[in-house]
Formats: C-alpha cells, structure tokens, sequence
C-alpha cells in the first residue's frame, strides 16, 4: 500500500483524528463511527485486549499491571456498566470464547519466581467468576493464548518461551495433559485455535535466524493429535504473527512479512482451500510494521484485516476491507491521534457493523496506557 493521500477528519466532539489513506483498488467505502473511552490504566501499556459478544452485547477484557477486568459495551461501543475487576493479571496474554451461556477466558501468567513455572489459568464468566482448569508450562518471556470451544470442549494453545527458545502447547477441558505442537528446533509464536465444521485448527508460525534474515514458517494442524502440521506460507520477517479466518467455504490467512523491494513490513492476506492449501498468491493490503498482531474477521460481507502499523513516527492502527477474492481493498481507515501510540486492537461483528478496541501505551518519556471503542462500517 502507498499513502497516496491523506485527509484528516478532526470531530469538535473529541480529540481523537481519524484518516482517510488511498491504496490501490476501489473497494467498498468504509468509515469509523464515534469513539468512546473504556478503560485510563495506571499502567503503561496494556497486557493484552480481548472482545467477545454474548446474546447481541459486546464485552471487553483487558490486563494490565493491576488485574484482569471486563466492561459491558453497547453495540455501539458505549460502556453500559462499570468496570468490572475479575482476577489477577495476565501477563502473558489472555483470550476468550463463547460458548453457551457462559464466556471462557484463557489468562496466561509467567512464573512469580525463576525456579517456579507460569501456568494458563481457565475460568468461566457467568453470573460469577469460577476456575475451570490450570496448564503448564508458561516461560518467563512467554506472551500468547488461545481458546476455543470445540466438540462440546474448550481447547487451549498457548506460548512457552523461554532464553533459547519457545514452544506451543495444547490442552483441553477433556484432556487437560498438555501436548506439545511445535517443532522444538524452531521459535514458535503465539498460536491461535480455530472451530469449523466439526473441524479443530491450530495455526502458529515457527521461525529460525539466518545470519540477519528470518526463515519463518507458518503451520497449520488440521485436528490436534490426530495429524501432523503442515506449512501454509513462508515469511522473511521474524514476527509473522498470523491470523486466520475459518469458513466452510475456505480459509483466509494473513501475515507479516517484509519481501524483497519493500521497506517496511507489510501484511498479507492470502487464501487457502478448505485443506489449508494455498490458492493464488498472497496480497499485500497494507504496512504491517507496528507493535501488536494484525487481526482479520470476516465481517462486512468480506474479510476485515486491523492492524497496528507506524507513518512518518506516528504508531496507530490501519483497517481495510476486503472481499473473499482479496481483490479491491477499501480505502484504509487509520484511527491516530499525534503524540499518541496505537499499539494493540481486537475487533467483533455486530450485523451491519464491526467494533473496535484499540490499546494506546504509554510514550517512552511518560504517559498512561488507555483503552477505546471505536465503530466501523463499510457501505
């Protein structure tokens, strides 16, 4: 992508800009709606966020230095309860599902002491907060889970990294021994768990150093402990943080990655036969170059890719929309504010329109990390 253009929209109702960045191709018009303050931290930075909705109404979970908490929004993003403190921080990371009645909640936490393990911590949100389950182990430099409800169970993946290396792990509600899933010769990243059609999908990215270049893999597991992974794409960039849209009519992948005669990290959304198979090549939709992990959905009549990218100095986050043929993307919309830095965001599909949070951290010279909702819609 290449900032063509930029027109800054500045509301007199708030500080924060929104912008307008032309790409090439002529999608669907999109556009941000209102943004509302969910969450001032004490902190300087977020752990991580998570959004999940239950019966129609959005729910945000986030962590930072002072616990775990939770906040009732409105569809339109507005907080309609207070916030809600449920447990100690995740600091490794945290995920969430839904499953019934009830939200499930991984929080990874890294080991208190050096000689101790970290561990994943299972819980149930219904009327009350209740433990379900504890897996190890979690590496003192481990960040990434995640859970989903599959086959009448919950699955769990998370990050066990450590100096020297990092491994992937599974458990679930009906075999809480924890498995291993990536290659050990190789630096796994956070993984994700994906439900379709009786189907359970585990996707990582495994990576090696090669001199000053990355050898980065990307590996799919088609039903955990019953096949082994396969690779679905190849990346120079040593974070490809991949995500995964899963659909009973394919699969859609995206990723960093920073390819030859290009500058800067782009993400890439490339599509896969319902086998994981590649179908075509990857297209790039956009700069890729920020702190967090790129996020996609399938949402808006097409696939959503949020993704926390940097322009001229400046951290904020890029969305775009694009169809299943991953031909003409949207403009991209950029939710920023100067001297401010975007560093995280999840997203959920409400209908006719997506919510946002977006994590702001703290700047290195001081500042307080903070949370917003933001609508988005496309036409």
């Amino acid at each position: 992508m290449r900032p063509a253009a930029r027109a800054l929209l500045a509301r007199a109702a708030s500080a924060w800009v929104l912008a307008t960045v032309a790409c090439d191709g002529s999608g669907r018009d999109c556009r941000f709606g209102s943004d509302h303050a969910v969450y001032r931290s004490a902190s300087a930075e977020l752990d991580d966020v998570a959004l999940v909705t239950q019966r129609g109404a959005p729910l945000a979970l986030f962590s930072d230095a002072s616990g775990l908490y939770a906040r009732e929004l409105t569809e339109h993003g507005l907080p309609r309860a207070r916030i809600n403190r449920l447990a100690e921080r995740c600091d490794a990371g945290l995920a969430a599902a839904v499953s019934g009645e009830s939200v499930w909640l991984a929080c990874s936490r890294r080991a208190a002491a050096s000689d101790a393990h970290g561990e994943v911590v299972l819980y149930e949100l219904g009327a009350a907060l209740q433990e379900r389950g504890r897996f190890a182990p979690v590496g003192p430099q481990s960040h990434g889970v995640s859970v989903v409800a599959h086959a009448g169970a919950l699955s769990v993946a998370w990050q066990d990294a450590a100096v020297g290396g990092a491994r992937i792990w599974y458990a679930s509600s009906a075999r809480p021994e924890p498995v291993p899933l990536s290659d050990p010769a190789w630096f796994a990243s956070a993984p994700g768990l994906f439900s379709t059609q009786g189907r359970l999908l585990a996707l990582y990215a495994e990576s090696q150093e090669r001199g000053r270049s990355f050898d980065s893999r990307l590996r799919l597991l088609d039903g955990v402990g019953t096949r082994t992974p396969h690779t679905v794409a190849q990346a120079n960039d040593g974070a490809p943080s991949p995500d995964l849209v899963a659909a009973p009519d394919g699969l859609w992948l995206a990723f960093r990655d920073r390819r030859k005669g290009r500058r800067k990290t782009g993400l890439y959304l490339s599509r896969l036969t319902t086998q994981g198979r590649q179908v075509g090549g990857a297209v790039r939709v956009g700069r890729a170059d920020g702190v967090g992990r790129p996020r996609l959905y399938s949402c808006l009549g097409g696939l959503v890719a949020a993704t926390p990218r940097t322009f001229a100095g400046d951290y904020f986050v890029g969305v775009v929309h694009v169809d299943r043929a991953l031909g003409q993307p949207s403009l991209e919309q950029q939710f920023y504010e100067d001297s401010r830095e975007f560093a995280q965001v999840a997203a959920g599909c409400l209908g006719a329109r997506m919510l946002l949070l977006i994590a702001e951290r703290g700047r290195p010279e001081g500042g307080r990390a903070a949370l917003r909702s933001v609508g988005f819609s496309c036409d």
